[in-house]
């Protein structure tokens, strides 16, 4: 079974490499029939010109007639020639093959990196980033690797191996059959051995993206792993992993040194084999020296050219196993896409309704969430979301801007059934700021500006100032150029959180959701955002989550969620009145927060 999955990942990984090939066709038929003409003038041509010129000597010789140089110098340029024409095709060939290739594994990226771009969420989530981007690297070094080895080792060596038999069949017929037999048998021998190999290479290659994700992992957490003094446990599972590929990689040398060790002892037996041959030849059929020395010399080539063959589908088997993972994962599609007949959604007034909206998450049984969920929010409506940890607040707005789909119901803005609109035009229409804001490896100004391209340099300072970042950016030595680091993490939980809402608020969007998004900073700060907030709120529909309740006491709406229902609404005022969820969190809350 694991055999037959190897094959077709192999099968796979070529059409998609092939795919990537074909749009240079010039490039490539050059780099293919250049290789192959250049193995013919690099090694079937110059041995064929020193062979006549041996006749020719043979014949001097036994006819005593003089040896000049005039006499050899026909050959003499013919040989130089072949070795110009041969330096010239190589050149050209290989610029072609460069050309195609580079061109290609930019497109690949290109391709890896739109493919995961568009994955979804639950993708993301069940993998580590680090390992990706292993993957990715790795699929892109073995396409090169690929090619590299068609065009200058197997294609070179294919031809150059036929073209020796065809020469050898004139001048020595019983060396051609007896050394084409035996290389037949070589070979069968060792594409058994190596297809072996395939699934040591791509066990290796899944721990080896293993080790790469959890040291990433690490690095990531480290300041998490230094404040538990996590140091010996984060050493001792990175230790075991690194034995989990070591014995990987044991597993693959010891296959690999009984293949080298057969290829081995099947070379030399085929030189033996030949040259005794060739011997014969001479002796009992009188061959001419000439036939002697191509005998000898192609040979000596195709048996350096054999033993290579071992190396050159080692180095395949390695680069089809490092493919195999991103392979896999090209086979997978989004969990959420667009219909096919999608289009863009009209800009909303920003009315939103959550009609008999079914939905669960699929880990376990009984994991349904809201089952015929009905909500309406009115355009420009202000609404708070409160509730106990899992509830249903942070599924409520990803379910809204797609990050997962419902089961059944729709889910519409302005009537528009979102499941029916592409996915990017329904999340320009909404701002975004999360609990946990994450940054780009950029400088500030990149960062604030993702929320709207093209915005100006004045208008990205206006909303930084809006959102209060302006006064501790134009602090920093680089000021909006500075770098914030990898997810931010030169910034404060708070500057991170002051940078997010300036992105939210350069956007613009009509809908805008909030989730905590006050939550990391401290009170003075909170009280000068939550100003900017109910400007930047004024006239569009917010959805606000929220834990500290005073962030949300004057809401227009607020929506006490309990295990994916609807359990209260109202104002803050109307809500206390009733004394139900609500007016128990508020009575609970100690310093602004919610004790669960």
């Amino acid at each position: 079974m694991k055999s037959m999955e190897s094959s077709s990942s192999v099968r796979q990984t070529l059409r998609i490499f092939w795919s990537f090939t074909k749009p240079y066709p010039l490039l490539f038929w050059y780099g293919t029939i250049g290789s192959m003409l250049g193995a013919i003038v690099t090694t079937i041509v110059p041995q064929l010109i020193i062979a006549e010129a041996f006749n020719k000597l043979q014949k001097l010789y036994v006819n005593h007639q003089a040896i000049t140089f005039h006499t050899l110098e026909p050959y003499f340029i013919g040989y130089t020639l072949a070795a110009i024409f041969s330096n010239v095709m190589w050149q050209t060939q290989a610029m072609s093959v460069w050309r195609y290739e580079i061109l290609a594994e930019q497109k690949i990226m290109e391709y890896l990196f739109k493919h995961l771009e568009y994955m979804d969420n639950k993708f993301h989530s069940d993998r580590f980033g680090g390992a990706l981007v292993s993957q990715v690297n790795k699929f892109v070094r073995s396409y090169e690797i690929l090619v590299d080895s068609f065009n200058w080792s197997i294609l070179n060596g294919l031809t150059a191996f036929f073209a020796s038999l065809i020469v050898l069949l004139f001048v020595n017929p019983l060396y051609a059959l007896v050394f084409s037999v035996v290389c037949a048998i070589y070979f069968l021998a060792v594409y058994q051995l190596m297809k072996r190999q395939i699934s040591y290479n791509s066990r290796l290659s899944h721990s080896e993206s293993e080790t790469t994700a959890k040291l990433a992992d690490m690095i990531t957490n480290v300041t998490t792993v230094r404040a538990f003094a996590g140091e010996t446990t984060e050493s001792h599972l990175f230790g075991e992993q690194t034995a989990r590929k070591t014995k990987a990689h044991f597993q693959l040398m010891n296959i690999q040194m009984k293949n080298e060790f057969a290829s081995r002892s099947g070379t030399m037996i085929v030189k033996i084999v030949a040259f005794g041959v060739g011997i014969i030849g001479v002796v009992v059929l009188h061959t001419p020296i000439g036939a002697l020395y191509l005998t000898l010399a192609y040979t000596l080539d195709l048996t350096e050219r054999l033993w290579q063959f071992m190396f050159i589908i080692r180095n395949i088997n390695r680069a089809l196993g490092d493919a195999t993972d991103m392979t896999d994962i090209l086979q997978l599609e989004p969990a959420i896409q667009d219909v096919p007949s999608a289009k863009a959604l009209r800009a909303p007034r920003g009315s939103i309704q959550f009609k008999d909206v079914t939905f669960g998450y699929d880990e376990g049984a009984n994991r349904e969430l809201f089952s015929r969920l009905n909500l309406s929010i009115k355009p420009g409506e202000q609404i708070g979301l409160v509730g106990h940890s899992c509830g249903g607040k942070s599924s409520l707005v990803s379910l809204l801007s797609r990050f997962m789909d419902i089961e059944s119901g729709q889910i519409l803005i302005d009537g528009q059934d979102i499941a029916n609109v592409s996915q990017t035009s329904l999340r320009q229409h909404i701002g975004y700021v999360p609990q946990d804001p994450l940054l780009f490896h950029r400088s500030l100004v990149e960062n604030i500006r993702y929320g709207r391209p093209e915005a100006s340099d004045k208008e990205v300072i206006a909303v930084a100032k809006l959102a209060h970042a302006d006064d501790f950016i134009v602090s920093l030595p680089k000021g909006y150029d500075t770098l914030v680091g990898e997810r931010g993490i030169k910034l404060s939980g708070g500057q991170r959180q002051r940078v997010a809402i300036a992105r939210a608020m350069l956007k613009n969007a009509p809908i805008l959701v909030l989730d905590e998004a006050t939550s990391a900073l401290d009170s003075e700060s909170e009280a000068l955002i939550q100003d900017a907030l109910w400007k930047l709120m004024e006239n569009r529909t917010a959805l606000v989550i929220a834990h500290r309740l005073s962030t949300i006491q004057k809401m227009d709406r607020i929506i006490v969620l309990e295990d994916g229902k609807v359990t209260e609404e109202g104002s803050h005022k109307d809500l206390l009145k009733l004394e139900g969820t609500y007016a128990r969190l508020w009575a609970h809350q100690s310093g602004g927060f919610l004790e669960d």
